[in-house]
């Protein structure tokens, strides 16, 4: 297994960590909040760092590739539920935000293998709006995290990138799955 596969495991598994943290953090506890917010943000760093890793390295291999895209989901919709759901936490975002966040999350697992099943490829093509939203829903949970009172602004601003790049996705499999389909 290489080095960035390794990083991208270490961030799944800080995930029960880093919720563990924030069920327990109360304003009397608030270390819990701080090293919440430090796991967060190495997790966060480490899927910039595995990725140019792989890349640097031509380290790429397929369990990374699936494995990252994982990780993200599996980190952002911890943190989203986690925090909202938490009393310690004042400064969150909409509920409809969170349904956005984890339905599109849902609808694009549930479309990969779907695509799997269908094809027996397993492609994960990250797109720049792709990777924009979840820039925006790691900044958004640090928001939260560090209780910055435009928390729920930015989370607005993550659900309508969420919305636009998961239209996206759903648009390009749907298209290159009824291409390939033509053949038939």
């Amino acid at each position: 297994m290489n080095i960035p596969t390794k990083i991208t495991i270490a961030r799944i598994l800080a995930v029960p960590f880093f919720v563990s943290c924030i069920v327990y953090y109360t304003p009397d506890s608030a270390y819990f909040k701080w090293l919440a917010t430090a796991i967060f943000l190495l997790a966060s760093l480490s899927d910039a760092l595995d990725g140019y890793l792989a890349r640097v390295r031509n380290e790429q291999s397929t369990l990374g590739a699936i494995l990252d895209p994982f990780a993200d989901k599996l980190l952002l919709i911890s943190a989203f539920l986690s925090i909202n759901f938490s009393a310690g936490f004042h400064h969150k975002v909409a509920n409809w935000v969170l349904i956005v966040i984890v339905s599109r999350e849902i609808i694009l697992i549930s479309g990969l293998l779907i695509v799997f099943f269908s094809s027996r490829e397993f492609k994960v093509n990250p797109t720049l709006l792709g990777k924009a939203t979840t820039v925006a829903q790691m900044a958004t949970v640090g928001a939260m995290l560090l209780e910055f009172s435009w928390a729920p602004a930015s989370g607005f601003v993550a659900a309508l990138l969420t919305i636009v790049s998961g239209l996206g996705y759903i648009y390009r499999e749907t298209k290159r799955l009824n291409d390939a389909g033509s053949g038939y």
